[in-house]
C-alpha cells in the first residue's frame, strides 16, 4: 500500500515538474522544439517556413549562430532543427544556415516512413560570395552523417527528391547539430493527404 502510494505520488510530481525550455536561455518558445534535451537549444527562427505560399526558397533560419557554447559549468549545444518542411520533386527545398565556432556538424534528416530517394547538397558560402561544395549525397531518413565545415561562415543546404508516386506532401525535417543526440517519435514528421491533391 505505501510502496502505491509513493508511486502515485512521484508521478503525479513528475508531471507537474517543469523541463528546461527555450526561453529560459534567453531564446523565444517553440513549441514543440521546447521537448529537446536541456541543454540542448534549438536556434531556427520561430517563424521559419512558416509564411511561404509555394514552398522551396526558406532563406536564412538563424540569427544565433548554431555552435556549443559554455554557460557557466554546463556546455549547452545551439543546434538547426527546421521545422516540418514542404518539398516537391519539381521544386527544391533551399535554406540557409548561420555558423559559429565549429569544425564539423553532424546533419541527419527525419522523413515519414514511406518517402524515400532524398538528396542534401550543402555549400559553404564565404563573405566574398564564392561557395565551396563541403558535401552531397543521398540522403537516408535517421542516419547520421558528418560534415566537416568551416568555423563562423554560412552554409547553404539544396535538399530534392525524385519521388514522384507518393501522393501525400512531402515532409522532412533537417538536422544540423555540433553534438548527437536523440528525439521522441511525437518529434518525426507524419504523412498526410489534403482535400486540395
Amino acid at each position: 500500500m505505501l510502496a502505491r502510494v509513493l508511486l502515485t505520488g512521484f508521478l503525479i510530481m513528475s508531471w507537474l515538474a517543469p523541463s528546461a525550455r527555450a526561453d529560459e536561455f534567453g531564446l523565444d518558445s517553440k513549441g514543440y522544439f521546447d521537448a529537446l534535451p536541456s541543454n540542448i537549444v534549438n536556434v531556427a527562427l520561430p517563424e521559419f517556413g512558416r509564411d511561404l505560399i509555394i514552398p522551396g526558397d526558406y532563406g536564412l533560419g538563424n540569427v544565433i549562430p548554431v555552435e556549443e557554447v559554455l554557460r557557466g559549468t554546463e556546455r549547452v549545444a545551439r543546434i538547426f532543427r527546421s521545422p516540418e518542411l514542404e518539398i516537391s520533386h519539381r521544386r527544391p527545398a533551399n535554406l540557409q544556415v548561420l555558423l559559429g565556432n565549429v569544425t564539423g556538424l553532424s546533419v541527419w534528416m527525419d522523413t515519414p516512413p514511406l518517402q524515400g530517394d532524398w538528396s542534401l547538397s550543402i555549400d559553404l558560402l564565404y563573405f566574398d560570395g564564392t561557395r565551396r561544395n563541403i558535401f552531397a549525397k543521398q540522403m537516408e531518413p535517421g542516419v547520421r552523417y558528418w560534415v566537416s565545415v568551416e568555423p563562423h561562415t554560412r552554409i547553404d543546404c539544396r535538399m530534392s527528391t525524385k519521388t514522384t508516386a507518393v501522393k501525400v506532401r512531402l515532409k522532412f525535417i533537417l538536422t544540423l547539430s555540433p553534438v548527437v543526440y536523440a528525439v521522441w517519435p511525437d518529434l518525426l514528421p507524419m504523412p498526410y493527404r489534403s482535400i486540395y491533391e
